[in-house]
């Protein structure tokens, strides 16, 4: 199990007392399963993403991460955890504008300690992997959405992380470019063994999950397929 979550609450102070965005949700996430997330917008999807990854503190809960307690770590240990273990994937891509496709790949490498030489070697493998050697030394501006999508996926994935959480991965892409990233998430997912959460309210998305969760006003409402 690299994930397991029981009970997680999060709620925030509003001007007219709190709203409460989480009620005791409880999730796990085996290594090489895709768990898809669904729900309309506002329903506590990214809320919820936040604290699995453990960017945000629940109210009240637990949460095993690669079975480490994440409640007994400080700021410092659950910045490390984040950089070894997580991998994230957002709507916007949020890739380094003024840094090239391949320098975008390499930086998490060299920030969790790999050598320029070392990174350089793997981020030019994985945009091989993806096709993708023709946009090494393109800035994000000068390649597609659906591409630059593809590569924020792959930099989710260079340090080889347990678990990689995606929050509308989608969202910004047509129809195309949608399907062809979610194929390359399955393919990477079943090579690479990660669990791997999508946070949507595509059910085009829910197709290639191996479980689907419905999320309706903080409360998972149903777990089928």
């Amino acid at each position: 199990m690299i994930l397991q979550a029981k009970n997680i609450s999060k709620g925030y102070a509003v001007a007219n007392g709190r709203l409460e965005v989480l009620r005791d949700v409880s999730i796990s996430v085996e290594q090489g399963e895709i768990v898809a997330i669904m729900g309309p917008s506002g329903c506590g999807k990214s809320t919820l993403l936040n604290v699995l990854g453990t960017l945000d503190r629940p109210d009240s809960g637990s949460l095993f991460i690669n079975e480490q307690d994440v409640s007994r770590l400080g700021d410092t240990a659950l910045s490390r955890l984040r950089n070894q273990t997580i991998g994230f994937v957002f709507q916007f891509h949020h890739l380094l504008p003024e840094f090239t496709i391949l320098e975008n790949l390499m930086i998490p490498l060299m920030l969790a300690g790999r050598e320029v030489l070392e990174a350089h070697k793997i981020s030019e493998e994985w945009l091989d992997r993806l096709e993708l050697s023709e946009r090494t030394d393109h800035r994000p501006a000068a390649i597609s959405g659906g591409e630059r999508q593809r590569v924020a996926v792959l930099r989710a994935l260079v340090n080889n992380p347990k678990l990689v959480l995606a929050d509308e991965p989608t969202g910004n892409l047509d129809v195309s470019a949608g399907e062809h990233l979610m194929q390359v998430i399955r393919e990477l997912v079943t090579a690479e063994g990660c669990g791997f959460i999508i946070a949507t309210h595509n059910p085009r998305v829910g197709e290639i999950a191996d479980r689907m969760l419905y999320l309706n006003e903080g409360i998972i409402t149903s777990a089928e397929k």
